[in-house]
């Protein structure tokens, strides 16, 4: 899906953008992974320049959004936690273990779950969900207001 978004900043690897939620946003499949970001009218994203776009702030850009595995990432980000936290927990407690240390145990074991989903974002999955800017669109003039001398 393709958006016109702001500049707000920009560095060396990335580009810093802003939108406004639309009407088309509710009709919109993949609202749910914006809704994630946050329920605010103004969504923030940063966006992959891979094209070398010259930007700078201010500027409106046409960024494609990439097509976001809503319920795959959930499953990922709490489903496998879950689901290690409560075998651990069940398998300590089946052996005889009394219920603070297997519950202890099963928030180690949720930490550790967390680390490693964590790394494996960082090097799997790192740029792989992030916009791409497209290109820079380029300012119009309203000959009206500059013809008054209002520009």
């Amino acid at each position: 899906m393709r958006e016109v978004m702001d500049v707000i900043d920009k560095d060396e690897s990335y580009v810093y953008l802003r939108t406004t939620r639309t009407q088309e946003c509710e009709s919109c499949a993949m609202k749910g992974g914006c809704t994630l970001l946050g329920g605010a009218n103004e969504l923030n994203l940063k966006a992959k320049n891979i094209e070398k776009v010259d930007v700078k702030k201010g500027d409106k850009v046409v960024v494609e959004l990439p097509e976001v595995p809503v319920v795959k990432l959930s499953f990922l980000a709490y489903g496998i936690p879950l689901i290690v936290f409560l075998s651990i927990v069940s398998i300590l407690y089946t052996l005889g273990f009394s219920d603070i240390f297997s519950f202890l145990a099963g928030i180690l074991g949720l930490g550790i779950t967390y680390f490693l989903i964590h790394q494996y974002d960082r090097k799997k999955l790192k740029d792989r969900y992030l916009p791409v800017i497209l290109q820079k669109l380029e300012k119009k003039i309203d000959l009206k207001l500059h013809e008054k001398g209002e520009i």
